[in-house]
C-alpha cells in the first residue's frame, strides 16, 4: 500500500516516518488540515469552529505574545510555524508555544535553515485547545508526548465546557506532568510567566461568544 486517503487527505506510506512525514508536511498547500506526528502515529484535525476554538487560541496567544515581550523572556510563536524534536520522534503544529533565550541562544531550539516555519528542538511551553477532533491527542496521547520530548509546561484549554477548561501542566523531576492546581476563582500559576492565569466567557457586543484570557501577578 502506497498511502491513505483520511477525511479526503491522502497520506503517503512514507508518512509513517519522521522523516518521510516531514517531506510530505512541506508539500502541503496552506489550506490543508492541521497534522502532527508521534513515533508512528499521524493525526488529522478536521477544520476548527470559529466560536469555541479560534476565539481561545486568539485570547492566549495575544496576552502570551505581548507579556512574553514586556517580561523579554523569549519568542512566541504561533500557527502555522511547526516544532519537530528528533529525539522523541514528535513533529506537530501546536495553537502556541513559547522558547525561551537560553533555549535559542544554546542551540536548544533553533530555526530549521531550509524551512524557516519549524524550529527544531523542544519549546519550554506548549499551548492546545481542544476541539472535537482533538480531544483525544490533546487531553492524552500529547501530555505523554510533549512529556517524552521534555517541554517543561504544556497548557491545555477547552472552550466547549462549562466551567472552562484552562490546565497547566508541569514536568516534574519524574518526566512526568503533575497539574497546577486552580483555585475556587479558576485561577491557575505558570512557573513560565510567573503569572497566574485564568480564562474567562464573555459576549461581545454583538452578542457573539468571547473569551478573554486574564493574568495577575503571583502573591
Amino acid at each position: 500500500m502506497s498511502s491513505i486517503t483520511v477525511n479526503g487527505l491522502e497520506i503517503p506510506a512514507g508518512a509513517l516516518t519522521l522523516e518521510g512525514f516531514r517531506e510530505w508536511v512541506a508539500l502541503q498547500g496552506e489550506d490543508a488540515p492541521r497534522v502532527h506526528y508521534s513515533r508512528g502515529r499521524v493525526h488529522i484535525e478536521m477544520p476548527q469552529d470559529c466560536v469555541k476554538h479560534g476565539p481561545v487560541v486568539f485570547a492566549i496567544n495575544d496576552v502570551l505574545r505581548a507579556l512574553t515581550r514586556e517580561l523579554d523572556t523569549g519568542r512566541y510563536y504561533e500557527p502555522p510555524t511547526w516544532i519537530t524534536d528528533d529525539r522523541s520522534l514528535l513533529s506537530t503544529e501546536p495553537d502556541g508555544f513559547f522558547v525561551s533565550w537560553a533555549s535559542l541562544e544554546s542551540g536548544r531550539v533553533r530555526i530549521n535553515p531550509d524551512r524557516s516555519i519549524e524550529l527544531l528542538g523542544r519549546p519550554d511551553m506548549v499551548l492546545e485547545v481542544v476541539s472535537k477532533s482533538s480531544e483525544r491527542k490533546d487531553r492524552s496521547e500529547l501530555v505523554s508526548d510533549y512529556a517524552g520530548a521534555g517541554v517543561p509546561e504544556y497548557w491545555i484549554a477547552d472552550g466547549r465546557t462549562e466551567p472552562l477548561v484552562l490546565r497547566i501542566l508541569v514536568l516534574s523531576g519524574e518526566g512526568a506532568y503533575r497539574e497546577e492546581p486552580a483555585d475556587a476563582e479558576g485561577w491557575s500559576f505558570s512557573p513560565t510567566w510567573g503569572r497566574r492565569f485564568r480564562l474567562v466567557r464573555f459576549l461581545d457586543r454583538a452578542g457573539l461568544t468571547d473569551f478573554r484570557l486574564e493574568t495577575e501577578r503571583a502573591s
